[in-house]
């Protein structure tokens, strides 16, 4: 399922979205970019700035070749744009005519990058992937009230990671595999498992972990709880198994009441 009928499944509005950060360029993690982009710019109506697109090179190559005048959404978007029936729809939605075609205005960012939002702060750090063919990256949101989520992206353990999570209140972390079943280093030196989101999880001090990008070994009958205790066996804060349509506290989660 793609997200944006993930989004229409929790009620929330495509037009809120302002800023979209792209850790790498596999296609699990950028499929729904052009979905993103032009759902949002149709329903938009041009009352709404275009989006905000913030990853690694060569995503500014990749909005050209999805979204340009002959791009393989440059049809959809002239019909869109040129022909009286789609005009008709565009004016009944509150839209005014001549209607401008998206333009997502993307930035490329690197290893140290850092991007000031409004009521935010990201800094970027490259992770360990699938280099040279693709740069994998993973990001610190911090608020202006001091809040801090870190998105691991998708790495094998490193420094960098450890380093840029260092105190935040949460960070999702890849747990791709089991670590006690899963050897090969053509895995381990691109991927991580549970232990290695524990570890950099106990070494950056974070509160909460999430545990995200998980494979079916992982959630199989007993497996999992079984990571959930290693895990909590190495580092001693908040672990989340995390799930589709999740909603994660950023502050300490507490024992609810006993009814």
């Amino acid at each position: 399922m793609c997200i944006r009928d993930r989004l229409l499944d929790i009620g929330f509005d495509l037009r809120r979205i302002t800023d979209l950060f792209l850790t790498h360029l596999h296609y699990d993690h950028c499929v729904d970019y052009g979905y993103l982009v032009l759902t949002r710019w149709d329903q938009g109506v041009g009352r709404i700035p275009d989006l905000d697109v913030h990853g690694p090179a060569p995503v500014a190559n990749m909005t050209e070749l999805l979204f340009g005048e002959s791009g393989v959404y440059g049809p959809d978007l002239a019909a869109r744009t040129l022909h009286p029936g789609s005009h008709f729809f565009h004016e009944a939605r509150g839209g005014k005519l001549p209607r401008l075609r998206p333009q997502p205005v993307v930035t490329e960012v690197a290893d140290g990058s850092s991007i000031e939002g409004d009521g935010w702060r990201l800094d970027t750090a490259e992770v360990v992937h699938v280099q040279p063919q693709l740069t994998c990256l993973a990001y610190r949101l911090t608020t202006n009230s001091g809040v801090s989520i870190v998105f691991g992206g998708d790495t094998s353990p490193t420094p960098k990671l450890t380093d840029l999570a260092k105190g935040a209140d949460v960070l999702l972390h890849m747990c791709h595999m089991d670590n006690n079943s899963v050897t090969d280093p053509r895995v381990t030196e691109t991927c991580s498992g549970h232990l290695d989101a524990a570890r950099t999880s106990r070494d950056a001090g974070v509160g909460t972990l999430v545990l995200v990008h998980i494979t079916e070994q992982i959630e199989a009958v007993g497996v999992r709880e079984r990571v959930l205790q290693e895990v909590g066996e190495i580092f001693t804060g908040n672990t989340i198994f995390g799930e589709d349509l999740l909603e994660v506290p950023v502050s300490r989660i507490r024992t609810g009441a006993l009814r």
